[in-house]
């Protein structure tokens, strides 16, 4: 059994549930989402990332056009219930995700290059056959039964040059 585990190289700033299937998309969004409602006898386990997942590279055509300062992007990540990634893209929520420059749109390239490798052990709903099993497991799913979720993660990931070597952190 998995325990609860933080998404660690994440700054989590959303986590939802797609829509039912037969909801229609909107054109702008690769997948709808749909607030997640537990019963008392359930639990979410966020997804957890594999150890191999690599950050972004710094792109070099950028390192070598030496602007300098630090530049942010955000990036919706959507999971399938086998844990691969079916959607990488931007994302603008100001402040803290600032909108797509012409300079930043060369970090979303390797961003969504990159990200689209990665791997992850689906989020989960573990079903319960009481309230007092739950309890029990804590911040695990032991004793329940797990029913693997898709999921969207949104990551903000800091591109900066730092002795003249580019530099990309995951900020928490």
């Amino acid at each position: 059994m998995r325990p609860c585990l933080f998404v660690p190289m994440a700054l989590l700033l959303a986590a939802s549930l797609p829509a039912a299937a037969n909801e229609p998309a909107a054109a702008s969004e690769p997948a709808a989402n749909a607030e997640l409602v537990l019963t008392d006898r359930q639990t979410f386990l966020l997804p957890i990332d594999d150890a191999g997942n690599r950050a972004p590279e710094y792109p070099a055509a950028v390192l070598a056009q030496q602007q300098g300062g630090a530049r942010a992007i955000c990036m919706r990540v959507d999971i399938d219930t086998e844990g691969a990634v079916s959607y990488a893209g931007p994302i603008v929520r100001e402040p803290d995700c600032p909108p797509i420059t012409e300079l930043t749109k060369q970090f979303v390239d390797a961003s969504e290059a990159a990200m689209r490798e990665w791997r992850f052990e689906p989020a989960v709903v573990c079903n319960f056959r009481s309230k007092r099993a739950k309890e029990a497991a804590g911040m695990s799913c032991q004793g329940g039964k797990e029913e693997p979720q898709s999921t969207t993660l949104t990551f903000r990931l800091l591109f900066d040059q730092v002795d003249g070597k580019g530099v990309v952190r995951m900020q928490r």
